[in-house]
C-alpha cells in the first residue's frame, strides 16, 4: 500500500538541490541539453509530469509559469502541501536557518512575523528536521523550523463568567494591541483555540471572536497540545489531495473563461461559424475536464479504500500483538508464581531433612 502511494504520479513540488553540472533535457527519453540546473538551485519548482524511462524516473520541471525541461531528481527535497494552518512566531526561540540562506530569502523575519497570524501551507525535511513554509497575505516568507513556530490548536471548550478574571482585557487581533472598550457578555462564551507557547487564546462571545491572554482565564483544564508528525504515506496523501484541489480550481476557471467568451460573443453580431465552433469546443472542453475530474475522483476513492484497508490491517495486527503480549505476561506471571511455590517447598523439604538428621544423630 505504501509503495503504491509513494509511486503515485501527480503534480508535486520540490526544493531543487541537484548537482550543479546537471542539465535539463527536451525529452525524458534522450538527452537534448537545454538549460543548466545551476540557475534554479534552491528554488521551489513543480514536477508537472513524471515518466518511467530506462534511465529511471524523469520529471518535467516547471518554475513559476515557465516549463524548464526534463530531469531526474536525486537530492531534491520534496515539499508536502496540506490544508493551511495558523501559527505565531516564538520570538525567544527564533533563529535564522541555513535553508533560507541557501534559498536567498534570508531577512529580518522577526520584524515581519512579530505579533502576526502566520499561515503555513507545507513542510519539508532538511537535515532530518522539519521546516514549515510561512506565508503572510499569500506572500512566501521562507521555511522555518518547527520549534520556532507556535501552532494554533482548536479547543472548543465552553466558558462561563467564572472562568474569566474580573474585567478581562479582550482584543480584536491576535497581537493583543488596542483592547476593546465595551466588554461583551461572557456568561456563555467559548474557548475556540489557543497558541499554547505564547499563551494567547481566541474566544467567542455574543457571536463575535476576540483574542486574549490565557492569564485572563481561570479554572480551565487545557489538554496537552502537540502536533503529531505524520508518516510519509500520510504526507503524500495530503499532498495528493492538495494537488487535486488545485487542478479542480484550474478546471473551474477554464470552464468559466470558455463560457464567458461564449456568452460575450453570443450577444454580439459576428461570425456565426466561429460562434458555433466556440460553442462546440467549449462543450468538448467541459466534457474533457469533467472526465478528467471523474478520473481524479476515482483514483482518490481507490486510494482511500486502500488506505482504509491498510489501516484496518494495521489495527488488527496491533490488536493481535497486544493479545500476544498480554498472554506472554500472564504466562510469565504464572511461571513466577510456580517458581515461588517450588522455592517454598524446597525450603520446607530442606528444613525437614535437617530435623531428620538432628533426630537421627541424637538417637545414636
Amino acid at each position: 500500500m505504501d509503495e503504491k502511494i509513494n509511486n503515485y504520479k501527480y503534480s508535486k513540488q520540490f526544493i531543487l538541490m541537484e548537482n550543479k553540472d546537471k542539465t535539463f533535457s527536451k525529452s525524458p527519453y534522450f538527452e537534448t541539453e537545454l538549460e543548466n540546473v545551476d540557475d534554479y538551485l534552491f528554488s521551489v519548482v513543480t514536477s508537472v509530469v513524471q515518466k518511467e524511462t530506462d534511465a529511471g524516473l524523469k520529471h518535467l520541471i516547471q518554475y513559476e509559469d515557465k516549463e524548464v525541461g526534463w530531469i531526474s531528481l536525486e537530492d531534491s527535497i520534496p515539499v508536502f502541501r496540506f490544508k493551511p494552518m495558523h501559527f505565531q512566531v516564538i520570538e525567544e526561540n527564533f533563529q535564522t536557518n541555513e535553508l533560507n540562506q541557501k534559498m536567498n530569502i534570508d531577512k529580518d523575519f522577526i520584524s515581519h512575523f512579530k505579533g502576526k497570524l502566520l499561515t503555513v501551507k507545507s513542510q519539508v525535511t532538511y537535515n532530518n528536521e522539519i521546516y514549515y513554509s510561512v506565508f503572510l497575505k499569500n506572500k512566501f516568507h521562507g521555511f522555518h523550523h518547527e520549534n520556532h513556530l507556535d501552532p494554533l490548536f482548536d479547543i472548543h471548550l465552553p466558558l462561563s463568567k467564572e472562568n474569566f478574571v474580573e474585567s478581562p482585557e479582550l482584543y480584536m487581533i491576535s497581537n493583543l494591541t488596542k483592547p476593546i472598550v465595551e466588554l461583551p457578555d461572557v456568561s456563555e462564551a467559548e474557548l475556540v483555540s489557543i497558541f499554547p507557547n505564547n499563551k494567547i487564546a481566541k474566544v467567542k462571545a455574543e457571536k463575535t471572536f476576540y483574542w486574549m491572554s490565557t492569564s485572563q482565564l481561570v479554572d480551565i483544564n487545557i489538554p496537552e497540545l502537540k502536533i503529531s508528525h505524520k508518516t510519509e504515506s500520510q504526507k503524500i496523501m495530503e499532498d495528493i489531495f492538495h494537488s487535486v484541489q488545485v487542478e479542480r480550481e484550474k478546471s473551474k476557471e477554464m470552464v468559466k473563461s470558455v463560457l464567458s467568451a461564449k456568452n460575450y460573443l453570443s450577444n454580439k453580431k459576428g461570425d456565426t461559424n466561429f460562434l458555433k465552433t466556440l460553442t462546440r469546443n467549449s462543450k468538448n472542453d467541459a466534457e474533457e475536464l469533467e472526465e478528467e475530474m471523474n478520473t481524479y475522483k476515482s483514483e482518490i476513492l481507490d486510494l482511500k479504500r486502500q488506505l482504509r484497508t491498510a489501516e484496518n490491517d494495521y489495527k488488527l495486527a496491533i490488536k493481535r500483538l497486544n493479545h500476544q503480549i498480554d498472554y506472554k505476561k500472564r504466562v510469565e506471571a504464572q511461571r513466577d508464581k510456580y517458581k515461588s511455590r517450588m522455592q517454598t517447598v524446597e525450603e520446607k523439604l530442606k528444613n525437614l531433612d535437617l530435623k531428620y538428621k538432628a533426630l537421627r544423630d541424637k538417637n545414636k
